[in-house]
């Protein structure tokens, strides 16, 4: 099981690894943005989550997005490649 996969299992039912990945892909769309607008993403969509709990999901998945090649991280910023 990957990591991100256990964190949603254990902090949030309403999402799936893939939810949760094209809601990474989706904002980063829109622009580069930073883990903090992830996070700050991820809380508005799940309103039952914390903001610490929405980073911990956010950083999650970008990990598990950067693994397979979908995006990239440079210096605080995270963008599609």
């Amino acid at each position: 099981m990957s990591f991100l996969q256990f964190l949603i299992d254990d902090m949030c039912a309403n999402f799936t690894v893939d939810a949760m990945s094209e809601l990474v892909k989706k904002r980063l769309a829109q622009g580069p943005c930073t883990l903090r607008d992830l996070a700050w993403e991820v809380a508005g969509t799940e309103r039952t989550l914390d903001i610490k709990s929405a980073q911990i999901l956010a950083q999650a998945a970008v990990e598990s997005l950067v693994e397979k090649g979908d995006i990239a991280v440079q210096d605080t910023h995270i963008s599609l490649r």
